[in-house]
């Protein structure tokens, strides 16, 4: 499971309009359906929910939720439906679709912090993935680094950064790991020279760390 600000950018795919389609936009449903009957088997007898729980009261339905996905130009339609909740948020604090800003030569994408609790009352309620200038949609590929928030001895803020992808690196872990890693950091920008620094190092050793 992806957590932190790169389950913002990470592990999802773009939905392809037709082949001819010059738009850019889709027309978005949501439908909830409680009670659903649950399908059938290869034996043709309903599927069982098996579940361990005394107070469940589902046994043989589920509550589904179908999002329709539409495209007025091409008709291109794709329906997702399971045993799903809907979520609810503002990109002011879950950082997706919130623009990219500038630091010490880099781009700083907001995401999703790994620990929201108190986020919402800092002054930076996000954590961020780093890429380089020019970068218009975070890939793996695209990622140099990360930056996430923490709390000092005191409970101040204070900041990890994380830098040089590398999947035999020391830090991090699934899907990227770090060659360097450094934490007390007193503000994101300071956080962000740091990774410049140590990016620039890594293409030229006579640099130094």
């Amino acid at each position: 499971m992806i957590t932190g600000p790169l389950s913002s950018y990470l592990g999802w795919d773009l939905l392809t309009h037709g082949a001819d389609c010059t738009a850019s936009g889709w027309t978005v449903d949501v439908r909830r359906e409680d009670g659903t009957a649950r399908g059938r088997g290869l034996r043709g007898l309903r599927d069982s929910h098996g579940c361990p729980a005394e107070d469940c009261d589902h046994t043989g339905t589920y509550d589904r939720t179908t999002v329709r996905i539409v495209c007025a130009g091409c008709h291109m339609t794709y329906e997702i439906s399971g045993e799903t909740d809907i979520s609810t948020g503002h990109h002011s604090h879950l950082g997706y679709s919130l623009p990219s800003r500038r630091a010490a030569g880099l781009l700083l994408w907001p995401g999703r912090p790994f620990l929201a609790w108190g986020r919402a009352s800092t002054d930076e309620p996000h954590d961020f993935v780093v890429t380089a200038p020019g970068v218009t949609r975070v890939t793996e590929g695209a990622v140099l680094g990360t930056i996430t928030q923490g709390r000092g001895t005191r409970g101040a803020v204070c900041w990890t950064a994380c830098a040089g992808p590398d999947p035999d690196g020391k830090y991090g872990g699934w899907p990227l790991r770090w060659t360097h890693a450094a934490e007390g950091l007193r503000t994101v920008t300071a956080a962000a020279r740091w990774i410049s620094a140590r990016l620039t190092a890594d293409a030229d050793p006579s640099e130094g760390p």
